[in-house]
This record gives structure tokens, C-alpha cells and sequence, in this order.
């Protein structure tokens, strides 16, 4: 029944949560600004745009937020550069897998076309993954569908034919108004219950999603 696969990319196939959190946050210090762990997780998974629309709301509207952006970069090269990026457990053996079985595989991210590559090749993973489709790259970024339905168009996958992964609401909200089989893989914050009523499966690791996803995939073999 599933013959392809689409992966968000922060906090499902790289540990980069915790590194956009601290740059985010130390950003914020430098303009005597607070991001709590709580407003961190209420931006996760969104597109730019409203990511800088929540900042407005949450700092007023005075808030600097070119500045911030800068700030925000160099933090982020400077946590990378110190702790580098890790793929998830799991991943790299997962999407070795797939590769092996002529799984066509794709990412989509609410992340920009320059930093998501720099991310996955400083996991290892780049050359796993040659199709991307970004939030730069679509009209309407998470919870919309667009970037799944382009990322479905790119691999040659009916919509419906593709099991997505996703850590966070916003991204499983777009996955599922895509059609696809929509594995949610929490990272940083839980899942509301409607959310948990929303998508297929929740699975609270990658390597047991790895599991279900070979499973899913049986059938095609």
C-alpha cells in the first residue's frame, strides 16, 4: 500500500532541537529578551512567517527582528560548530534501508533551502537525502499541506501512497491534510490529544518508528 517516504528534518532525522532552542534563546538574552522552553515549543514546526509573527505578538511589535535573525545565526553556527549535529537514533541505518530497497524518500522541512542543507550534511546525511523540499520553496509553509504534496510530487509518490514523519503538531497537521499515513514522533513537547486523535500512529522513538516504517513497507516487497 505505501511505497514512499517523507521525513520532517529537525528533531526527526537530526537532534537539532536542542541547538535551534539555545541559539534561540541566547539570541533573546543578547536583546534582554526571554524565550521560555514554553514559547520555544509553541514555534515548533512553523514557517518563518509566522514564526516571526509569533514573535511580534509575544515581544511587541517594536521587536527587532532582523536583528534577532542575525543574532539568532551566529548563535546557531556557533552551537554547531561546538556540538556539531547528530543524526536520531536509528536514522542513518533507517535511510540506508530504504535506499537499499528502492524506497524513494524525501524531506520536508518549514527550514530554508541553505541552513536545511548545511544541517543535513553536517549530519552525515545529505548524500542519503538529495530531494528536499524547504519553506523557502512553497507558498504556504506547516500546517498547510503544500510541502508534503510537493515533497510527494518530487519523488514520483501519490500523496497517499507516503508514510510521513513528524515530531511536532504543526507538521503533523500538514502531513495528514496531505493524506499520508502520518507517524508522530514526539521530540520536545508532547502531542495534545486532538492531535493524537488527528494522525495514524504515535510512536515515542525513532528506532521503533524505523521498526513500523520497514513494516508498513512490507508489503510492497
Amino acid at each position: 500500500m505505501y511505497c514512499g517516504v517523507v521525513f520532517d528534518m529537525d528533531g526527526v532525522l537530526i537532534d537539532s532541537e536542542p541547538i535551534i532552542r539555545a541559539a534561540a534563546q541566547l539570541a533573546a538574552v543578547e536583546l534582554d529578551r526571554e524565550v521560555t522552553d514554553s514559547f520555544y515549543a509553541s514555534l515548533l514546526g512553523l514557517p518563518s512567517r509566522a514564526v516571526e509573527a509569533a514573535f511580534k505578538l509575544e515581544f511587541g511589535v517594536a521587536f527587532p527582528l532582523d536583528d534577532y535573525r542575525r543574532r539568532f545565526e551566529r548563535r546557531y553556527r556557533d552551537e554547531v560548530n561546538t556540538r556539531g549535529i547528530a543524526p536520531k537514533p536509528g536514522i542513518p541505518a533507517l535511510l540506508d534501508a530504504l535506499i537499499e530497497r528502492g524506497i524513494p524518500i524525501a524531506v520536508a522541512t518549514s527550514t530554508h533551502s541553505p541552513n536545511a542543507e548545511s544541517a543535513l550534511a553536517a549530519a552525515g546525511l545529505l548524500g542519503r537525502l538529495p530531494v528536499y523540499v524547504t519553506g523557502d520553496q512553497v507558498r504556504v509553509g506547516k500546517p498547510a499541506p503544500d510541502i508534503f504534496l510537493a515533497a510527494a510530487e518530487r519523488i514520483g509518490v501519490a500523496p497517499t501512497a507516503c508514510i510521513a514523519v513528524e515530531d511536532s503538531e504543526v507538521g503533523a497537521r500538514a502531513a495528514t491534510a496531505a493524506g499520508m499515513f502520518t507517524l508522530l514522533v514526539p521530540d520536545l513537547k508532547p502531542p495534545s490529544a486532538e492531535v493524537i486523535a488527528l494522525v495514524h500512529e504515535v510512536i515515542d522513538s525513532m528506532p521503533a518508528a524505523a521498526v513500523r516504517i520497514l513494516a508498513l513497507l512490507s508489503d510492497r516487497q
